[in-house]
């Protein structure tokens, strides 16, 4: 991340939200699509703590309401202090906010 220069300063990125495979060491890809597996979730924790780090700010506009994915989303957040935006596609007029910048947890309409 560090390397990126960036027009607006913050990194986008789309995705299913789902950690589901990293590199190894020794440039190997290691792939679970099946589950939050803890190897990739603690890989990916650990990146996170460095974006932190860096001054990268995460935030995350989600859609699932899958329980262990709404966790980590959650921890994320919690970790670089940013926002998370909880939705579905059948309510994508309101969402949950939870601001862990701010401390605050409100829906918005």
């Amino acid at each position: 991340m560090a390397r990126l220069r960036l027009s607006c300063g913050r990194p986008r990125c789309i995705t299913d939200g789902k950690p589901s495979c990293l590199t190894l060491e020794d440039g190997r890809v290691y792939k679970n699509a099946f589950g939050l597996d803890p190897l990739v979730i603690s890989r990916t924790l650990e990146e996170v703590n460095r974006c932190k780090k860096q001054g990268i700010l995460i935030n995350t506009f989600m859609l699932a309401s899958d329980y262990g994915l709404v966790n980590f989303v959650q921890k994320v957040t919690e970790i670089c202090r940013g926002k998370a935006y909880f939705t579905t596609p059948y309510t994508l007029g309101q969402y949950l906010l939870m601001d862990y910048m701010n401390r605050k947890t409100r829906t918005i309409h």
